[in-house]
């Protein structure tokens, strides 16, 4: 591997900082005291920012002559779960802890921001946004909505995630999508209520829920093209207080994922049809309230990614044929707004899940992920 000798230097000091962050984890847009310190290493690397969305920080760093921008896009915040590691660094915070590995991804923004203080030998600008609010809080949306890209003419953005199950020095490059879209549904069933002894007085809700969860398990194998991926989860059922009665409402909820936007209003269609055909058999009402909540996130320049990767690792330890991941990623909604491309860096291939209680950072990848990123401003700057 050709990793950058001046980030490589500093890997005693990035260690410490992230094993810092895992220790004091937090979650959603509620990252002050994070920020703080993101803030503080700015401020000891003579780097100029400001904040932006909520609780999330930019950072101005410009170079020589040219008018390229390209920002470098990382993620802090933590998970509500209760971390099950022994280490002499685990989480303090009850219930929270950092399962993703954001605490690693700060942390490499932290090292190129040391090493840039120090090499502005490149022509344009480069920007390097903290996110916070990545798990499910909206937090690229805050910052787009805050006039980001009115702000900064950005004409590039690239951001990496570590991955659990990829050897350690390696990098996948996604050719289009790298994960999925998010989408979360609900189908509330409105029947007529009435004694559990007398059903046919009433109107339950429960026979039409039964064949829509039947229902919408059949439209991925028989309307979504083979060649193409889709997931449909049933999540929560929730109606009915008594055993004895009827209730007048069910509301169903679940969860889609799918790595084509044209796939995304097949199934968004399919499940309205699914739910107007069981409760037009069952003589009840049936509304369904469908929400996108991530688009699907797509490589729109691969070859610069690919590029920088096999720089630092050699291209035959960068992997280009990994099936996208159906998790989601709020990074796709940057990508509505400009060009760029979202990697995988090998977490090691004997670390614990991603979200899992027993998951860790590995330290070593920190240079790996840092030096992609200068590699990245070679190409481009």
């Amino acid at each position: 591997m050709a990793l950058n000798s001046e980030v490589l230097a500093l890997l005693d000091e990035m260690k410490e900082i992230r094993r810092n962050i895992h220790r004091n984890p937090e979650v959603g847009l509620e990252t002050v005291e994070t920020a703080k310190l993101i803030k503080s290493k700015l401020d000891e690397y003579g780097i100029p920012y400001s904040d932006c969305g909520v609780n999330s920080v930019v950072a101005e760093i410009k170079g020589g002559e040219g008018d390229t921008t390209v920002a470098f896009r990382v993620d802090f915040d933590a998970l509500e779960m209760e971390e099950e590691n022994d280490f002499a660094y685990k989480s303090q915070v009850q219930g929270r802890m950092h399962a993703c590995g954001h605490d690693g991804h700060c942390t490499s923004l932290i090292a190129l921001a040391a090493y840039l203080s120090k090499n502005r030998d490149f022509n344009g600008t480069v920007l390097l946004l903290f996110q916070s609010g990545e798990e499910g809080y909206e937090g690229a949306l805050r910052v787009i909505e805050d006039g980001f890209f009115d702000k900064y003419k950005v004409d590039y953005m690239f951001g990496f995630h570590n991955w659990p199950g990829l050897e350690t020095g390696k990098i996948a490059v996604h050719n289009g999508a790298c994960m999925a879209s998010e989408d979360r549904f609900e189908i509330y069933v409105t029947g007529k209520s009435g004694h559990a002894s007398m059903p046919h007085v009433s109107n339950e809700p429960f026979a039409a829920v039964a064949d829509i969860i039947k229902g919408l398990q059949s439209i991925i194998v028989r309307k979504v093209p083979s060649h193409e991926r889709g997931v449909i989860s049933i999540t929560q059922v929730h109606g009915g207080s008594m055993r004895n009665g009827i209730p007048d409402r069910v509301m169903v909820q679940g969860n889609v994922r799918t790595c084509n936007e044209d796939v995304q209003d097949l199934i968004e269609e399919s499940i309205g049809q699914v739910a107007k055909g069981a409760a037009t058999m069952y003589g009840v009402k049936a509304e369904l309230d469908y929400v996108r909540k991530h688009p699907v996130l797509v490589n729109s320049v691969p070859e610069i990614g690919l590029k920088a990767a096999e720089k630092v690792v050699g291209a035959e330890n960068v992997v280009t044929d990994m099936e996208s991941s159906m998790a989601a990623e709020d990074y796709a909604f940057f990508m509505k707004h400009t060009k760029g491309c979202y990697v995988w860096i090998g977490n090691g291939s004997d670390s614990a899940a991603l979200h899992n209680s027993k998951y860790d950072f590995n330290d070593e990848i920190l240079p790996v992920a840092a030096s992609f990123f200068i590699a990245v401003i070679d190409e481009l700057l």
